[in-house]
């Protein structure tokens, strides 16, 4: 029944549908369809005329080449279908070395926010790979480590043969590996070279790192990713990349509770530490101090919850593959330091097994239950494949010849790479690894928030067409699209759920703006049209778009429909109070207070909101109260530079 559970609750996890117009899926797919006709995909940025020829290692072409099969086969759904197996099949395997190391009950409970914290990515992408591969290395080397029989470690090498040209984090394999030759050679000491079994782990380990040489870049792909990072963090110097964050910076500024349960996490294994290592101390009392250091942790576990550890914290990217590598290592150290304890529940085993598929069951409904509404945990729209309504674009498109040169954004690149080329490349795709430093601080940011750079690259690169997701939520981006809505050389001509269309207003594009500009009449009808068939996360990206068009009437009625029916919904209770912020008169600024408040008090407490209630008091001459909001942002967030700067504003006021 447990495993029945655990399999049902991973497969919920994975269930949702994702957005095509935000994820990397349609560049993997391409590439797997152009690889063998076009190798140049393998070393170059071939998808975009603005630098084609940067430099590039693509380092998950084998993933591409499965994704196209199987999207020959049976589309979208399919890989979602493979996304959900290799979840399930990860999430098994590290649920049975965590049985292994502990019990069945222990690693059952253990387990269920682990399973939730999956939920941090969901989408299809290569990665996938990975989160298989790290728990399929750690099966293998803690069965070497209790067995001492080096017999299974031959699976290590096909396993870095597919990891090195799937997904860039076979590093982390190798890190792993490494390690425990590490730890052989201090428990070995002198005699490591001569035991067999420590030799041939070696053996193994260095085969694996030759083996991660076939691949494509040869050298330069296994040593890639110890530079990519370094390339990812000048990068977001210029452009803010929300996968590549910290919780703990991110926490500050979106709702999140995946965050949350990696804290727990977090918390619960440095308490399984403390806890082991106090009671293998007192099982050595008497012994030398020395000696009683060496025996009581597990170094090689100890070492990867650190890594681990630090990787998540470093990118919020990585709460997924820390989960899978610290539930084995907690269940072991809480099942290690329990005792008699352990003997003890053992009469008691049926009925803690039913309790734990009670709560699995719980679980499994709430989430449901939860997706349905404020979607705090499962965020996307469940179903098999991507939303249909995020495919629409396209149609528009091509059933009018459209043609660039093309401006898009980020984020839609990837979808227009796997739409579009080789008839249209792209301006950029949500790759920063294989655009320059310049090109995003010097040219894509500055044309979007800075009217004579638009002015001057629009001509440079004669864009004929925008191809925009407005989903954005970079500041450039957000007013990119407020400015363009306005600019009559740019007309409407289509948007969805997720996309819109500018074309240039020159002699090419005539009969198609005189046939499909949007006018506000036609927004108005477009938006009622959209909302119709819209799902909740849907409705709250065109309530945004709305707002973009000078709307807020149409994006107030939007939440107020949507509050109706949920009111206690903080997001969108904040959404109004953001809203009527913006409107003029005493009025509204009582009513965006009311509405934020309404939000604090739903749980969504975030710095923002206080420093907007600390403007609307003060836009009310309510001083003293600002101030205190403003403080209150700086208690949640110290680092907090608007709060700052609103305190040192309204102190040197009072002086």
């Amino acid at each position: 029944m447990i495993i029945a559970a655990i399999i049902a609750l991973t497969a919920l996890v994975y269930f949702q549908q994702n957005d095509f117009t935000s994820i990397d899926l349609g560049r993997h797919i391409k590439n797997g369809q152009i690889v063998w006709s076009q190798p140049d995909v393998l070393f170059k940025n071939l998808y975009s005329y603005s630098e084609p020829d940067f430099p590039f290692v693509n380092h998950h072409w084998l993933a591409g080449v499965l994704f196209w099969l199987l999207y020959l086969i049976g589309g979208f759904k399919i890989l979602s279908g493979l996304n959900i197996l290799i979840g399930i099949i990860t999430i098994l395997i590290i649920f049975k070395l965590s049985v292994k190391k502990s019990n069945f009950a222990l690693a059952g409970v253990l387990i269920l926010p682990v399973i939730i914290l999956l939920s941090e990515r969901v989408d299809i992408r290569p990665e996938m790979f990975s989160n298989l591969f790290v728990v399929l290395v750690f099966y293998l080397l803690e069965e070497f480590r209790s067995t001492k029989s080096p017999k299974n470690l031959v699976w290590l090498l096909p396993i870095f043969i597919l990891w090195v040209n799937t997904h860039i984090y076979f590093f982390i394999g190798l890190f792993m590996v490494g390690l425990a030759v590490l730890e052989q050679i201090v428990v070995q000491n002198k005699n490591f070279f001569k035991t067999e079994q420590a030799k041939k782990l070696l053996y193994f380990t260095l085969g694996s790192a030759a083996v991660c040489l076939i691949n494509p870049n040869f050298v330069y792909g296994l040593a890639y990713p110890f530079s990519l990072m370094g390339r990812y963090g000048n990068f977001s110097e210029n452009y803010e990349i929300v996968e590549n964050k910290s919780p703990f910076y991110l926490e500050n500024l979106m709702l999140n509770n995946n965050i949350l349960i990696f804290k727990v996490l977090l918390a619960l294994l440095a308490v399984s530490f403390i806890i082991f290592f106090i009671k293998k101390i007192s099982i050595t009392a008497g012994q030398p101090l020395k000696a009683r250091l060496i025996a009581v942790p597990d170094y090689f576990c100890l070492f990867l919850a650190v890594f681990f550890s630090a990787f998540a914290l470093l990118y919020i990217r990585n709460l997924p593959i820390f989960g899978l590598i610290a539930l084995p290592i907690m269940a072991g150290n809480f099942y290690g330091s329990a005792g008699m304890i352990n003997e003890r529940i053992k009469k008691y085993k049926k009925a803690i097994w039913s309790a734990i598929f009670i709560l699995y069951l719980a679980i499994f409904a709430f989430l449901i239950y939860d997706n349905g509404g404020a979607k705090k945990f499962l965020n996307k729209n469940l179903g098999l494949g991507v939303s249909e309504n995020s495919l629409a674009s396209i149609e528009f498109y091509r059933d009018n010849s459209l043609s660039g040169p093309i401006f898009n954004n980020f984020d839609i690149g990837s979808a227009l790479d796997f739409w579009l080329y080789p008839g249209e490349r792209v301006f950029v795709d949500n790759r920063p690894d294989v655009f320059s430093r310049e090109f995003f601080k010097e040219i894509y940011i500055p044309a979007q928030n800075d009217p004579a750079k638009w002015k001057e690259y629009s001509e440079k690169y004669n864009f004929n067409l925008i191809y925009f997701s407005h989903t954005d939520g970079t500041p450039w981006g957000r007013e990119f699209l407020a400015a363009r809505l306005k600019d009559e050389n740019w007309p409407l001509v289509y948007f969805d759920d997720y996309a819109l269309i500018m074309v240039k207003n020159n002699e090419q594009n005539q009969a198609l703006i005189e046939k499909y500009k949007i006018s506000e009449e036609k927004f108005a009808l477009r938006v009622d049209e959209l909302l119709s068939q819209a799902r909740e996360n849907e409705k709250t990206q065109l309530a945004a778009l709305c707002l973009f068009y000078g709307r807020s009437d149409l994006a107030e009625n939007i939440y107020m429909e949507m509050l109706n029916r949920r009111p206690a919904d903080a997001k969108v209770l904040a959404s109004l109070g953001y809203l009527y912020a913006g409107k003029p008169g005493a009025t509204n600024i009582l009513k965006s207070i009311d509405y934020l408040q309404k939000a604090t008090a739903n749980g969504y407490g975030l710095p923002a909101i206080y420093n907007q209630l600390g403007l609307d008091f003060w836009n009310l001459a309510d001083y003293t109260e600002a101030k205190n909001m403003w403080r209150q942002a700086l208690k949640i967030d110290k680092n907090n530079d608007h709060a700052k700067y609103y305190l040192n504003q309204a102190n040197g006021l009072a002086k």
